[in-house]
């Protein structure tokens, strides 16, 4: 059996529980023990190599009446557990005596047994040194900048925390969590005139650094960027207008993500476009019966977390079933309000925060898409493209997704947005525009691209190619920060609507 460094916490579980039961109190406590390495490196130079670990615990104490009070400390010890439940108490009897709110716990989780999950991995974090890291990641970056207008900035980071999740009905469950990442920042520079872009490749270990395959997966999406961020320093702007457009994958992931995934979160479901007087409006129809979406953990994946916050197993959501709302993002206290039942959404940055309703990684998934000619049609994880824009162009014509006369705007490469769930108005950036038209494929400056959420799911035509799940990101939300990551078929393409907005000058 696999070791996990918080095995060794067990006279401090004991203590937590037996604290717990003698003050009459529900708890849910959490261990986390932690390292990272980062390392960024720039023109073959190392800017900054950083290793770092740590470890800690919180509870969170229930009174009889659901009333919480939590409490965290970096000492793991059995003496300190005891204290922590004790103000943890404390606070939960402040919060019941001011009438705060109160949740249902007795009999919301699911199980009670005795879990373990330790993914599989090719490397162990502490296989290589860290300076031949270092030295792997410089061989990189040099390898990357085959151009001299190109400015790379390459980082590596890769975490590993480990985790144990105890509470009074029984549960204790362990687990680990690895995660990594290469990613390249790219500008391109001739005179005043600039242009940014990014590259990355994500998964769970070494392996992104050791692996050849890695190595020339990451090396093709930096050259297709590249080229693309020298290509812009002459490009024209676009037009602004309503269009019907074509986004890749990255960019689907950030609509699915920003846009959808969090009106589904159920701890704000009174605000959310997804909600009716606090409540999931399950069954209804919001897209096309062509148009799921999903949110669940896949093993390897940057966003990978088998088990919630609070011991749970983390299910498979469907939010979007073929057109249908189905399923929230809900957690064990959220969930009974929004109407809706838990599958163990709940996530943390770390065990000083409280656990609230996250994704993990979701995917906009299109029934039948259109085939890319001389292409696997099954699940894909690299994220290099998959057709040329004027090959996107043809087979748009073939298959009568643009008209005669009729311009097509391709938006490639995600640089972030907005969203307001409330209202279901989003703004994201894109790295480049195409023009598809009858002259051909050609290439302007990035713009705005905004609108209504809905509006633009029930916009969808059509997916094309197979399905990419590993754009990857940081997802903010009450002060936390947690990986995400997600996707789409290759690019899915979306009908003109008044709703949805392509800036211009």
């Amino acid at each position: 059996m696999t070791q996990l460094r918080t095995d060794e916490y067990g006279p401090t579980v004991q203590a937590i529980l037996d604290a717990a039961r003698s003050r009459n109190v529900f708890v849910i406590a959490r261990f986390q023990n932690h390292r990272d390495i980062n390392i960024t490196v720039a023109r073959g130079l190392l800017e900054q190599v950083q290793s770092t670990s740590f470890s800690g615990f919180a509870v969170q104490v229930f009174t009889e009446k659901g009333h919480m009070g939590f409490s965290s400390s970096n000492i793991i010890s059995p003496e300190n557990a005891v204290e922590q439940v004790r103000l943890a108490e404390e606070l939960a009897r402040a919060a019941e005596k001011l009438g705060g709110d109160a949740v249902t716990y007795r009999g919301m989780f699911s199980a009670r047994d005795t879990e373990r999950v330790v993914p599989a991995q090719q490397y162990a974090f502490d296989a290589v040194p860290i300076d031949r890291m270092e030295q792997i990641l410089k061989e990189l970056n040099v390898k990357f900048g085959y151009d001299q207008r190109l400015s790379i900035r390459s980082s590596f980071g890769m975490f590993e925390d480990d985790w144990r999740v105890v509470r009074s009905d029984g549960r204790d469950v362990s687990f680990r969590i690895p995660r990594a990442f290469v990613y390249n920042v790219i500008s391109a520079a001739d005179g005043n005139k600039t242009a940014s872009g990014r590259a990355s490749i994500s998964g769970s270990g070494l392996e992104l650094l050791l692996d050849p395959a890695h190595n020339a997966d990451l090396e093709a999406r930096t050259r297709q960027t590249g080229d693309l961020c020298i290509a812009l320093l002459g490009a024209p702007k676009v037009k602004g207008g309503h269009y019907k457009i074509v986004i890749d994958y990255a960019l689907a992931k950030g609509l699915a993500h920003e846009a959808f995934g969090h009106a589904a979160e159920t701890d704000h479901m009174e605000e959310s476009i997804l909600g009716q007087d606090g409540r999931f409006k399950v069954g209804e129809t919001v897209a096309p019966s062509f148009v799921s979406i999903v949110d669940g953990p896949l093993e390897g994946d940057y966003a990978y977390q088998p088990i919630s916050a609070t011991g749970e197993v983390r299910e498979q959501a469907s939010i979007i079933d073929h057109g249908v709302l189905r399923t929230a993002l809900a957690d064990a206290f959220s969930a009974y309000s929004a109407g809706v039942t838990p599958v163990g959404a709940d996530r943390v940055e770390s065990y000083l925060h409280i656990p609230c309703p996250r994704m993990s990684n979701i995917r906009l998934l299109i029934d039948n898409p259109l085939p890319i000619p001389g292409k696997n049609q099954g699940t894909a994880t690299a994220g290099s493209a998959e057709m040329s824009p004027e090959g996107l162009r043809q087979l748009l014509d073939q298959n009568g997704l643009r008209a005669p006369g009729e311009t097509v705007l391709f938006l490639t490469g995600y640089k972030g947005g907005q969203v307001n769930p409330a209202l279901g108005d989003f703004v994201f950036n894109c790295t480049g525009i195409y023009k598809l038209d009858d002259s051909g494929a050609t290439l302007h400056q990035p713009a705005i691209f905004s609108g209504k959420v809905l509006s633009a799911l029930k916009s969808i035509m059509a997916g094309i190619g197979p399905v990419h799940h590993d754009a990857m990101g940081t997802c903010g939300k009450r002060g936390q920060g947690v990986p995400s990551s997600g996707g789409s078929n290759a690019y899915i393409v979306i009908a003109a609507n008044e709703a949805i907005t392509i800036g211009g000058e």
